[in-house]
């Protein structure tokens, strides 16, 4: 079965138990990376994930804790004698910065460096961002403060979806994103602008018919019991509060 594997919970102030929120979505041929924060080498290696063997990276948007980690990454893979050049998707935004920021890390001087090669997401509901030989992928504007998209992951051997939210608050373009999803990966930081509670991450699982919830992009002061039971009194399926180097199958 497919499976998410969170690399990190926390929002963007990361706790000692916490790193920011990135996923890795893992299937028979191909592992996606989604969001790059933290020590993204460490964390995979820790999931079982051979860094170098990444298919592509999608950034969600280009606030820090989102992106910041890519350089290391990049710096791991050359290191373990990645060769293949690393597909990077995201909102132009997104992409732009992270291609600055190896830039100003300039490595033109590293030998045999793989490429990078940047694509753009269209801030267009239900576009088709890359197909593996494991999944379609699939992406839709959200309700940030800057441009962000949220993913619609599914898997073509057993039909089965995954939908991330990144940040956002409730928005309807998420509800249909997120149709008849598997498996829910939502954030819930707060009712802030560009963000949601955990009430409103179970209000919008209930709104597209997921069967399970998962909790992320979280506080690092709150309160585990508290989160779930505000989502469980919006969503009538399973609530789950993520933990770093969890697995969810979906």
């Amino acid at each position: 079965m497919p499976q998410v594997l969170v690399l990190g919970s926390g929002g963007a102030l990361p706790s000692a138990k916490r790193d920011n929120t990135y996923l890795a979505v893992r299937g028979e041929h191909s592992t996606l990376l989604i969001d790059c924060a933290g020590s993204p080498i460490q964390r995979l290696r820790q999931m079982g994930v051979d860094p170098t063997s990444l298919r592509a990276l999608i950034v969600t948007h280009h606030h820090p804790d989102h992106i910041y980690g890519v350089p290391i990454l990049i710096l791991g893979m050359w290191l373990l004698g990645r060769q293949e050049d690393l597909e990077i998707y995201g909102p132009l935004k997104a992409v732009a910065s992270v291609a600055s920021l190896l830039e100003v890390l300039d490595a033109s001087d590293w030998p045999a460096l793989f490429g990078n090669v940047f694509h753009a997401i269209p801030l267009i509901e239900h576009t088709l961002v890359l197909e593996t030989g494991d999944f379609r992928v699939y992406s839709s504007p959200v309700a940030h403060m800057v441009a962000c998209v949220a993913l619609r992951i599914e898997h073509k051997a057993s039909g089965a979806v995954m939908v991330y939210s990144s940040d956002t608050e409730p928005c309807e373009s998420l509800v249909r994103l997120g149709a008849g999803a598997d498996l829910l990966l939502h954030e819930a930081t707060g009712n802030f602008q560009g963000h949601s509670s955990p009430r409103q991450a179970g209000e919008m699982a209930q709104a597209m018919g997921a069967k399970r919830l998962v909790l992320v992009h979280l506080s690092g002061n709150g309160d585990e019991e508290e989160w779930e039971r505000e989502a469980r009194e919006a969503f009538a399926g399973p609530v789950f509060v993520a933990h770093d180097l969890e697995c969810f199958e979906f």
